[in-house]
């Protein structure tokens, strides 16, 4: 009797290591997953929150492997409507010639951006003269007016071409 219980005992413990040692082999492979992704290209944002989910990750193998990790407990479903996230905004540094270590760099590189415009010398200066942009151009609120304005250049630019060439 007393052998039975023994071997009863053994099978129901070496079952639940078994078990234990499965569970653990999944969170290596999440923590294994997310280094992975660690090595791939990606933005200053992304690898903060690459690193935080390494750690955690990590973390939760390790307590696993050491018979920390602790039960996992069932949710409730609620079905209430969730509320809408909060958008994220980034802090931009208040000096301008000081970058600021939390903010993401706008431009990969420190080239001069340089932008060219149709005309050139004196004729881009009759250009200017010439051209008068509609009050509703300024800032376009719809893709219709956009359109409009667009349009608008354009038949200005012919204009002033034909002008101009005369």
């Amino acid at each position: 009797m007393k052998r039975i219980y023994l071997l009863v005992v053994i099978f129901i413990t070496s079952f639940q290591s078994h078990a234990a040692k499965k569970e653990c082999a999944e969170l290596l492979k999440k923590y294994h997953n997310v280094q992975s992704q660690q090595r791939q290209g990606h933005s200053l944002k992304s690898s903060i929150s690459l690193r935080k989910k390494e750690d955690k990750a990590r973390e939760k193998w390790w307590d696993c492997e050491n018979n920390k990790l602790k039960p996992k407990s069932k949710k409730k479903k609620n079905n209430k409507t969730k509320s809408p996230s909060k958008k994220k905004t980034i802090k931009l540094s208040q000096n301008p010639t000081k970058p600021s270590n939390d903010a993401p760099s706008v431009f990969s590189s420190n080239r001069n951006i340089v932008i060219k415009g149709k005309y050139t010398g004196d004729k881009q200066l009759q250009w200017l003269t010439f051209y008068k942009r509609p009050k509703k151009c300024a800032r376009p609120k719809t893709t219709q007016v956009f359109a409009f304005c667009m349009e608008d250049k354009t038949a200005q630019q012919n204009k002033f071409e034909q002008q101009y060439k005369n």
